[in-house]
């Protein structure tokens, strides 16, 4: 009986043979033009592709077809790339795979290739080596809502350490679909862009927390991606991280000094959990979120009903969006119902698809106004 899910044993070759290469040979390089050269050892292969995962202007096209030498070295050059963070894949005789010789992120649900096209414009995402810089921590803990053990990822500005009676505020910042929280720091560069405005005087000094955002109830039938109410990431959140993070770190816990925010995903979990928990969150920022009918969003209790009612609750709302995106036109819509309806909040439309280097520079626009 034919298995369809075998890979073919050239594939297997090839993938080998480049994995035994991986840390002789870089994957990728890239010219003051932003064009990439990718190197691909599979001298077995027949066919090797580069697959763009991101849209298409990205990285110029959605696929390029590589050419091999005498020597079983792949090679193709691309387009000129987009400045910013770019998902790609192999594609070796038709079988999709990342690429050994690259940096692996998690997106698109699983471990990823991915590369980073230099800005000749923007610096706030970069480090510096004369400024001050926070630390990153991995904090671990106990959810009564999940029934397992989880973890969040923790921003501590500089200094936090040796300031043991100085308490600070909180974001809580979420990641998108098929992402985790390791996605903020490792894609969005979050701990170098608050580093930076800090340094700045452009922010004051803040706590990050990062969570995955996908919390399977007990006995949900797929608690890795659990969907609709199989995901209780609100709960989760209120109920299990909010308490943990106020007991373990020096965080402020009055409304005004906690935020939350999000990308994509995370966008609407934002919305959702902060908009109907009025009394826990000042702040509620939206990064490309998929922004649904204005009357369905004012179906969270009402809360857009009345312009005066809301705008008393003291709330800063704050959405974005890049002009490419494919979730535009909802978020353009969402702002002029918003605006039309009278209610307080900040727009932001910025260039970019759906990508990091849009997200990157809502944070850095939004953190110079949270908590002010």
């Amino acid at each position: 009986m034919k298995n369809t899910h075998c890979i073919p044993l050239t594939v297997l070759m090839a993938i080998v043979f480049s994995n035994s290469w991986a840390q002789m040979m870089k994957s990728h390089q890239i010219d003051d033009q932003n064009r990439v050269t990718f190197t691909v050892n599979a001298p077995n292969a027949k066919e090797v592709k580069i697959i763009n995962l991101s849209d298409t202007l990205a990285m110029g096209a959605k696929e390029y077809l590589m050419t091999k030498n005498s020597e079983g070295i792949w090679t193709v050059t691309t387009l000129p790339c987009r400045p910013g963070f770019h998902y790609y894949e192999l594609s070796i005789d038709g079988f999709r795979c990342s690429d050994p010789a690259s940096q692996q992120y998690f997106g698109w649900g699983k471990w990823t290739s991915g590369l980073e096209v230099p800005s000749k414009t923007l610096d706030y995402y970069y480090p510096k080596n004369d400024i001050p810089i926070g630390e990153i921590r991995y904090h671990h803990f106990w959810s009564d809502v999940t029934g397992t053990f989880r973890k969040c990822i923790v921003y501590t500005p500089p200094g936090y350490d040796q300031n043991p009676d100085k308490k600070y505020p909180v974001l809580y910042l979420q990641h998108g679909a098929g992402e985790s929280e390791l996605g903020w720091t490792m894609q969005g560069k979050a701990n170098i862009i608050l580093d930076n405005l800090i340094a700045e005087g452009k922010t004051q000094p803040m706590i990050i927390v990062m969570n995955n955002g996908y919390a399977a109830r007990l006995g949900a039938e797929n608690p890795h991606r659990p969907s609709g109410a199989d995901n209780a990431f609100e709960i989760f959140l209120i109920e299990d991280v909010i308490p943990i993070i106020e007991k373990d770190f020096r965080v402020l816990t009055n409304k005004p000094n906690r935020a939350i925010a999000g990308l994509s995903m995370g966008a609407g979990q934002a919305m959702r959990i902060g908009l109907s928990n009025p009394n826990l969150f000042g702040i509620i920022g939206s990064f490309s979120g998929g922004h649904r009918n204005f009357d369905v969003m004012t179906s969270y209790n009402g809360v857009f009903a009345n312009d005066k009612e809301f705008n008393a609750r003291g709330q800063l709302l704050w959405v974005g969006c890049g002009e490419l995106d494919f979730l535009w036109t909802g978020a353009q819509n969402f702002h002029s119902d918003l605006t039309n309806q009278g209610i307080d909040h900040v727009w932001d439309a910025s260039k970019g698809s759906h990508e990091w280097q849009v997200w990157r520079h809502h944070l850095h626009e939004f953190g110079q106004i949270v908590f002010k």
